[in-house]
């Protein structure tokens, strides 16, 4: 638990420090940009790097043996705490600079929904977003990373003299 605590607190410090700096300096996300690709490019990257160091920390930890089972498990655990972390940070967010923060989110454009449901949205989209891409990117990389030790792995196995074979 301490481990997707750890590797899932990183992505959500990342996903911290772009949104602060993309509020208060870079200003990359106001509508009508030609970069605002980049956050959503960044967020993914950025899970996808740190699911990748986390499984590989884990596998690490269980002495070189990962199934693609526990790789998978082990990427959504990260995945979640990175929402849970992610979430109360843009509550906090959201608390102290207000409905600005929203301005950005595509349904906030429509003047007939209500603040409410346009935060509802973002951060369901938030969640769902970071537990179906940490699901997919785990098991790309539980995949990629899997060991399974084979049964007799590290015993030496007898061979026969190269002079012993039998001639017919």
């Amino acid at each position: 638990m301490r481990l997707a605590l750890k590797y899932g607190g990183i992505i959500a410090a990342g996903v911290a420090i772009w949104v602060l700096a993309d509020h208060f300096l870079l200003h990359i996300t106001r509508p009508g940009s030609r970069v605002a690709f980049l956050t959503p490019l960044f967020f993914n990257l950025l899970q996808l790097a740190v699911i990748f160091f986390g499984i590989r920390a884990w596998r690490r930890q269980n002495h070189g043996r990962l199934t693609l089972r526990q790789g998978i498990w082990r990427g959504l655990t990260i995945s979640l705490a990175y929402a849970v972390l992610a979430s109360g940070f843009f509550i906090a967010f959201y608390l102290a600079v207000g409905r600005k923060v929203l301005e950005n989110e595509p349904t906030a454009l429509a003047d007939d929904r209500p603040g409410a449901y346009v935060l509802l949205g973002a951060f369901a989209g938030l969640f769902l977003g970071a537990i179906i891409g940490g699901l997919i990117y785990s098991t790309v990389i539980s995949y990629m990373l899997k060991v399974t030790p084979q049964p007799g792995a590290g015993r030496k196995v007898a061979q026969r003299p190269a002079g012993s074979r039998r001639r017919r």
